[in-house]
C-alpha cells in the first residue's frame, strides 16, 4: 500500500507527512516542481505507481481568489480534473481535501447531506473539485475546517464569526485514518462549535476581538457549523 500526497508542502500537508511518517505508512509526496497538479503528464506518471491519493494541493487564498479567480480556476477545478483523470485511467482510490466554505454560513449547522451553497470563490472552486472527485466511483470528499498551524498565527481574531475548526494537528490522523477505509462518499471532521476568537485564545491568550468588517461580509461566511 502506497500513498501519494499532493500539497505535501502547505500546512496541512506537512502534518500530514509527519502523520504518515510516525506510522511508518509508505507514501511519497512530490514537490511542485515533481508534480504540478496543473499538468496532466506530471500527475499521471506519480498516480499510476501508487494507491490512495490523497490531494491537498490547491490554491487556497480566499482574498486572493476574488482578485485572482483564474488561479483559483486553474488550480482548484482544471488542477483536480487532471487528479480525478488520472485517478480514474489507472483505478486509483482518491481523498479529496475540501473545505467548510463549500457552503454559505446562512443557515447552519451543515451535515454531509446538506447542499453546497459557496458565498466566495474559493469556495465555489473546491466545490468543483467535490463535483468532480464525486464522478468516480472510489473516492472519499474530506471537510476538515482547521486552523493554519499548532498555535493562532495572528493578533487579531473575529468575535462574530464562527466555526468548528481545529488546528491543523488536531485533523492529520483522522484524515490518514479515514483514507486507509474503504468508504465512500462526504465526511466531516470537526470540532466544538465556537467563535473564532474563542478558538485563538485557546492557544494564544492575548488575541485582540474584531467583528469581521462590512466590506468582508458578502464573502466571509459568519457561521460555519459543521456536524
Amino acid at each position: 500500500m502506497k500513498i501519494l500526497l499532493l500539497g505535501g508542502s502547505g500546512t496541512l500537508g506537512k502534518q500530514i507527512k509527519l502523520t504518515l511518517s510516525e506510522r511508518n505508512i509508505d507514501f511519497c509526496s512530490p514537490n511542485k516542481t515533481e508534480c504540478d497538479i496543473e499538468r496532466k503528464e506530471t500527475v499521471e506518471k506519480y498516480v499510476k505507481d501508487s494507491d490512495i491519493i490523497i490531494h491537498a494541493a490547491g490554491f487556497i487564498n480566499l482574498l486572493d481568489s476574488e482578485d485572482n479567480p483564474e488561479k483559483s480556476i486553474s488550480a482548484n477545478v482544471l488542477g483536480t480534473h487532471n487528479v480525478v483523470l488520472n485517478c480514474r485511467k489507472y483505478e486509483k482510490r482518491l481523498i479529496y481535501i475540501s473545505t467548510d466554505t463549500v457552503f454559505s454560513g446562512d443557515n447552519p449547522p451543515y451535515t454531509t447531506e446538506s447542499g453546497v451553497n459557496p458565498k466566495n470563490v474559493y469556495g465555489m472552486t473546491k466545490a468543483c473539485g467535490e463535483l468532480l472527485t464525486r464522478t468516480l466511483k472510489d473516492y472519499l470528499v474530506i471537510r476538515p475546517p482547521f486552523i493554519r498551524g499548532t498555535i493562532f498565527n495572528y493578533t487579531k481574531a473575529f468575535s462574530n464569526q464562527y466555526t468548528s475548526r481545529q488546528y491543523v494537528n488536531e485533523i492529520s490522523d483522522d484524515i490518514v485514518d479515514l483514507a486507509l477505509t474503504e468508504e465512500i462518499g462526504i465526511k466531516h471532521i470537526v470540532g466544538e462549535h465556537k467563535s473564532i476568537l474563542e478558538l485563538a485564545r485557546e492557544t494564544k491568550s492575548d488575541v485582540e476581538a474584531i467583528e469581521i468588517p462590512e466590506h468582508l461580509k458578502d464573502i466571509l461566511p459568519s457561521d460555519l457549523e459543521l456536524i
